[in-house]
């Protein structure tokens, strides 16, 4: 049945990203022909949205979130971090945080069609893991990003988790969040792996988003720089184990 389940979840998201590439991408091009890039900015987030929904949805699975109040206002110069379980992870973010950020995609993705076209719209970032070139512009490329007003979206785990336990942080992950003087905003997901890579039958599926203490970086000291790895860690640590005994 899971295999049923996940050829049906196939046969509904194909299609989508198909008919997304008419519905949202040929109006985006012609608003954007008339100067007009925010409102094609917001038609471009609406239909990705509606998609993630969708990707959800084929897969039978809800996204339970809390505090949502302490996500930071809109124009605020935004990093968010959360731990990585799933390739479920991304979609659960953007419905469940009503969020739109860039994420960091590995250089692979950019041969994938239609899913590259969306890569590029949510202004993600690639990366080639064997490269440290590349690791550094894309650093530049997301302080870019959110000194132009664009929250990024970071995994320091830099892969997903095979297990669905907390992995280490990548050293300098947090780089990008620090030298933008972001506003870093702990992520916890915890249940996405049942949705898809640890799938069991048809039932629905559960995934959990917490939202921690945001934590300021722009006027932290050297000893402060040092520690913020283990501080934001601790953050989605904690949280990863309250949500566990929750669903226990």
């Amino acid at each position: 049945m899971k295999y049923i389940h996940l050829f049906i979840a196939v046969l509904i998201v194909v299609p989508t990203f198909v008919i997304s590439m008419v519905v949202a991408k040929f109006p985006a091009f012609i608003l954007r022909l008339f100067k007009a890039d925010k409102a094609a900015d917001k038609w471009m987030r609406f239909n990705g949205t509606n998609i993630s929904r969708t990707v959800l949805f084929s897969l039978n699975t809800r996204v339970e979130v809390s505090g949502l109040e302490r996500i930071p206002a809109e124009g605020t110069p935004v990093c968010f971090v959360s731990n990585h379980q799933s390739m479920v992870d991304i979609p659960a973010a953007i419905v469940g945080l009503r969020i739109w950020a860039g994420f960091i995609a590995k250089a692979e993705l950019k041969r994938v069609p239609m899913l590259s076209t969306w890569i590029k719209s949510m202004n993600c970032i690639y990366i080639d893991r064997r490269s440290p070139r590349s690791s550094i512009e894309a650093i530049l490329k997301g302080v870019e990003n959110i000194r132009k007003g664009i929250p990024m979206f970071v995994f320091p785990e830099g892969t997903r988790s095979k297990d669905g336990s907390l992995g280490e942080f990548k050293s300098g992950s947090l780089k990008l969040a620090t030298r933008a003087k972001a506003v870093i905003v702990p992520i916890t997901i915890e249940g996405s792996r049942k949705a898809l890579e640890q799938k069991r039958g048809v039932g629905s599926v559960v995934v959990h988003v917490s939202v921690g203490e945001p934590i300021p970086t722009a006027d932290l000291d050297e000893q402060q720089l040092k520690e913020l790895p283990d501080v934001v860690y601790g953050a989605i640590g904690q949280q990863f184990m309250a949500i566990a005994e929750k669903t226990v």
